[in-house]
C-alpha cells in the first residue's frame, strides 16, 4: 500500500504551469496520474473547476486543489526530500522567491492581453529592454544572498522548480519580441537552472517527457 494518498495531476500537454509540480512529484518519486487533457475538452471542464483554471490536483479521488502554488507547497511536503520547508523561516525564504517568480509573470500580462499583435509585440521589446531586467537583477541577488547548492541553501526546494520553468518558458522563445537568451546573463539564476537539470530525477523525468 502507498504511503501517499492517491493523486491526479490535470493540466494540458505543455509544461508552464505544471511542470514544477510533475517535477516535485518526480523528484520525490511520488505515484501520480499525469492526465493532459486536448485544448478542445477545456471549454467542457472549465466551469466544473474551482476558479475556471487548470492546474488541478485531485487527491483520493475527492478533494480537489486548485491554484499551482497551493498544489506545489501540498505536494512539496511529501516524501524524503521536504522541498517545502518545515522551518518557518526557510519556508518564508522559498516563498519569497516564488513570489518575486510571480511578479515577473505578473509583468507579462498586459501584452498577453493585447490582441493587436503590432502592440502586443512594441509592449513585449519594451518589456524585455525595461520592465524585466530589474526583475530579474533582484531575483538574482536574492539567490546570490541567500542560495549555496541552490535556490535558497543547500538543499533542493520548490522554489528552484519555479526558477527553472521560468527559465525554460523564456530559453524556449515563449514570448514574441523578448529574446530567448534574456536570461542568460544572470549568474545565479543560471546556476539554479543547471543544478535542477542535472538532478537525477529530473534528468530521468525529462528523458521521458
Amino acid at each position: 500500500m502507498s504511503v501517499y494518498p492517491t493523486l491526479k495531476l490535470t493540466y494540458f500537454n505543455i509544461k508552464a504551469r505544471a511542470e514544477p509540480i510533475r517535477l516535485a512529484l518526480a523528484i520525490n518519486d511520488i505515484p501520480f496520474e499525469d492526465e493532459r487533457i486536448p485544448r478542445d475538452q477545456w471549454a467542457t471542464l472549465k466551469p466544473t473547476t474551482p476558479f475556471g483554471q487548470v492546474p488541478l490536483l485531485t487527491v483520493n479521488g475527492s478533494t480537489v486543489i486548485a491554484q499551482s502554488t497551493a498544489i506545489l507547497r501540498y505536494v512539496g511536503k511529501f516524501g524524503p526530500l521536504k522541498l517545502y520547508p518545515d522551518d518557518a523561516l526557510k519556508a518564508a525564504l522559498v516563498d519569497q522567491l516564488i513570489s518575486q517568480v510571480q511578479d515577473v509573470e505578473a509583468s507579462l500580462r498586459p501584452s498577453g492581453a493585447e490582441n493587436d499583435p503590432v502592440k502586443k509585440l512594441a509592449l513585449r521589446v519594451e518589456l524585455a529592454e525595461k520592465g524585466l531586467p530589474p526583475l530579474f537583477a533582484a531575483l538574482d541577488a536574492f539567490i546570490a544572498k541567500y542560495g549555496g547548492a541552490y535556490a535558497t541553501g543547500s538543499d533542493i526546494t520548490i522554489a528552484d522548480l519555479f526558477v527553472y520553468q521560468m527559465n525554460t518558458s523564456y530559453s524556449a522563445g515563449a514570448y514574441d519580441g523578448i529574446p530567448a537568451t534574456i536570461l542568460a546573463g544572470y549568474e545565479h539564476i543560471q546556476k539554479v537552472v543547471k543544478a535542477v537539470k542535472s538532478h537525477p530525477a529530473v534528468s530521468k523525468w525529462e528523458a521521458a517527457h
